[in-house]
């Protein structure tokens, strides 16, 4: 997959030798513009000489106050994409990084396959066409409605929300909002697929058959092979109006939160769910409402436009 014409630029700060040699192997077979850093305390001093698309940082160099690192840098570069890279990835640890600014936060084994979604998504956000602002700064109401089975949203990767790129060009989002909104929904629409619609359960990932391979990623491969699956269908309606942007993702499984009625449509502090995905999508925008018991997430987040209202 080719996430631009002109591969993305990237800064690894990482202290091991062997998670260096592992990261540089993964972008040199994508292709990728890539520099490494043994300390992430020099983050600042080398962004200030030379601009990247993306920081990977890992956060648990001894001796490094990873959180304060991030807060120095974002602070002089505002914009600077950052992913984190710790050992764990709870929810709280999750929320704690994304609210100092970091893009996202990945958890050791690094899923390569989301790495590259993330990157895709930083690289469309960064390098948007300019030439949308004209006509989009205009639009004050838009309704879009998709509908992708299993096997289309594997063969496209990741889905659009040309919206997203629009209401940026115009300054309703700025760079950083665009990229963590983008990422909310490719993590909703991700659970959508391998928790609801392919009705995966996250404990098979600790169970290894004979031949190494978990069970989940087994079950994964066989049931999207498996029409009565894979025609599932996800739906992705996406609306904005009076400044607000609201992105709701259902699909056709039975859901996974064991909520009813009012309950299941508190914020993601209310319900009984855990992990990064959940932090990323709260901390990505301003409510989260699940409904038929986790079957349908509505993401919504008011722009700059509604603020200034």
């Amino acid at each position: 997959m080719s996430v631009a014409s002109t591969p993305p630029s990237i800064l690894l700060a990482d202290g091991d030798d062997r998670s260096r040699e592992v990261f540089g192997s993964f972008f040199q077979r994508r292709g990728w513009q890539y520099d490494v850093l043994q300390d992430s305390r020099m983050l600042g001093s080398v962004l200030d000489r030379t601009p990247y698309d993306i920081v990977i940082a890992d956060v648990e160099m001894p001796g490094v106050d990873a959180l304060q690192v991030l807060t120095d840098v974002l602070r002089k570069h505002p914009t600077q994409a950052i992913i984190a890279v710790s050992n764990e990835a709870s929810y709280d640890d999750a929320l704690t990084f994304f609210r100092s600014g970091a893009t996202d936060l990945l958890a050791r084994p690094v899923d390569f396959m989301w790495l590259e979604r993330v990157v895709q998504q930083v690289v469309c956000s960064r390098r948007n066409d300019e030439r949308e602002r004209l006509s989009y700064a205009f639009v004050t109401s838009e309704r879009t409605e998709m509908r992708f089975s299993c096997k289309d949203v594997i063969e496209l990767d990741t889905v659009p929300l040309p919206i997203v790129g629009r209401l940026q060009a115009v300054g309703a989002l700025d760079q950083n909002e665009a990229i963590k909104v983008r990422l909310a929904v490719q993590e909703a629409v991700l659970n959508a697929l391998e928790h609801g619609n392919l009705g995966l359960e996250s404990a098979w990932k600790e169970e290894f058959q004979a031949n190494g391979e978990d069970r989940f990623a087994a079950v994964r491969r066989e049931r999207l092979l498996d029409p009565a699956y894979s025609e599932r269908s996800i739906f992705v309606g996406v609306s904005y109006d009076g400044g607000v942007l609201e992105i709701r993702i259902k699909d056709e499984g039975q859901g996974f939160l064991n909520l009813q009625g009012a309950q299941a449509r508190r914020g993601p502090q209310d319900v009984s769910c855990s992990g990064r995905g959940l932090a990323l999508m709260s901390s990505a925008v301003d409510e989260v409402l699940f409904d038929r018991n986790g079957s349908e997430v509505t993401l919504r987040k008011a722009t700059k436009r509604a603020r200034r209202a």
